[in-house]
């Protein structure tokens, strides 16, 4: 896989960020980040962000990683935005799905093929 190191992480920190925010009113033993990293369908390598927060509601998921689109009291709206460019920019795709139970998982894949410049 040839990726941009410095995008990727950023990419990692805004879903970690996210999810560390959507958990903040829970207590410590509640609150849960789960950061995993497996082969994807087709070959591509697949990341998820999973946390236990106040999860996303069905609504608002077609409009989360549009710029300047907050679902928060503070903020911009724009680190999901610059999440989904990163990564379509990699020729990779970056989606949300709901928890069963609570929270969300950001999901988002990059190909093992070389990026073309």
């Amino acid at each position: 896989m040839l990726a941009d190191r410095v995008q990727i992480q950023q990419v990692l920190l805004n879903l970690m960020l996210n999810g560390v925010d959507a958990m903040k009113k829970l207590e410590a033993d509640q609150a849960q980040l789960e950061i995993r990293v497996g082969w994807h369908d087709g070959g591509d390598i697949g990341f998820a962000v999973s946390d236990s927060g106040i999860g996303v509601q069905p609504e608002n998921i077609h409009r989360l990683f549009d710029a300047f689109y907050t679902t928060k009291e503070e903020g911009m709206g724009i680190g999901l935005a610059i999440s989904r460019s990163i990564i379509e920019a990699h020729g990779g795709r970056i989606w949300v799905t709901p928890n069963p139970a609570i929270g969300a998982t950001f999901h988002f894949t990059l190909p093992t093929g070389k990026m073309e410049t």
